[in-house]
């Protein structure tokens, strides 16, 4: 039988289409706009070379909602008094939020501003207030794998150390909130090992640091129904920056956190011989 020709003009409008397929290049994917709570959470590539090179505001253009969080972030109270806080008062501050500034959204300075002045059980408190709230860790403690805060930088000395923290040692990250160390002056005696060697061990523990509020991501407390991308914890509501840890020097019990011969400081528990 002979062989059925092609017809060249043809083959060549059939195979036309295919060639510019292939060497058309590929649209870029979609970036998400700026300002908005997609791009702050958008990994990047690092935009200083060290963390000493690096501004308060970060990879942040100067002013934006996103760098103004980021200097919070990063900011120390000036008191040396703290405010005592309970985990009841976390739940209040976290509803008192949600009808003021609610969440996964840009705050600038004036909605910030809606986060003074809230009630607890000792008075009122600021985001910004030097606070203390006794719990356990929980979870994983774990450096951060690069923020534009530390201005995208990698590694663990480069990185906050994302802390989950509850009211007793059986509950879950679900149940609790996120504390944080930053890597900016942070010592030596903290780090993930020790933070790890007090979860083993059960103890509790008394965080003092700074009130701030993660406005940029969403609640997420439900361990059967967690949501994509959101750290566990039922409150946004941090203490971050840490500035000191006391451990009870009881394993597995409640400390009083205005009895001080009950505790022991983080630098103390870590100086001891790994039992």
């Amino acid at each position: 039988m002979a062989k059925k020709k092609t017809n060249p003009l043809i083959h060549a409008a059939t195979l036309l289409p295919l060639a510019i397929g292939l060497a058309a290049p590929k649209s870029p994917p979609a970036m998400p706009a700026a300002g908005t709570t997609a791009a702050m959470h958008a990994k990047s590539a690092a935009c200083q070379p060290s963390l000493s090179s690096c501004p308060a505001f970060g990879c942040e253009t100067e002013g934006t909602p996103h760098a103004l969080v980021n200097e919070i972030k990063r900011n120390l109270p000036t008191s040396q008094t703290p405010k005592n806080l309970t985990w009841e008062d976390i739940t209040a501050l976290q509803q008192d939020a949600d009808s003021t500034v609610g969440q996964d959204t840009p705050l600038d300075a004036d909605a910030r501003s809606r986060l003074h002045n809230l009630s607890v059980s000792s008075g009122r408190v600021s985001e910004g207030d030097l606070v203390q709230l006794a719990g356990f860790l929980v979870g994983n403690p774990h450096p951060n794998t690069g923020e534009s805060v530390n201005c995208n930088l990698s590694g663990s000395p480069n990185n906050d150390f994302h802390i989950p923290f509850a009211s007793d040692p059986d509950e879950t990250p679900f149940q609790g909130i996120v504390v944080e160390m930053i890597p900016q002056n942070r010592p030596a005696d903290w780090n993930i090992k020790v933070l790890k060697r007090i979860e083993a061990a059960r103890h509790m523990v008394l965080v003092k640091g700074q009130l701030m509020y993660d406005n940029m991501h969403r609640v997420n407390p439900d361990q059967d129904d967690s949501l994509s991308g959101q750290p566990p914890r039922f409150s946004l509501f941090e203490i971050h920056p840490i500035t000191s840890v006391a451990v009870c020097l009881k394993t597995d019990t409640q400390c009083d956190p205005s009895d001080r011969s009950a505790w022991e400081t983080l630098e103390e528990f870590a100086a001891k011989s790994v039992p």
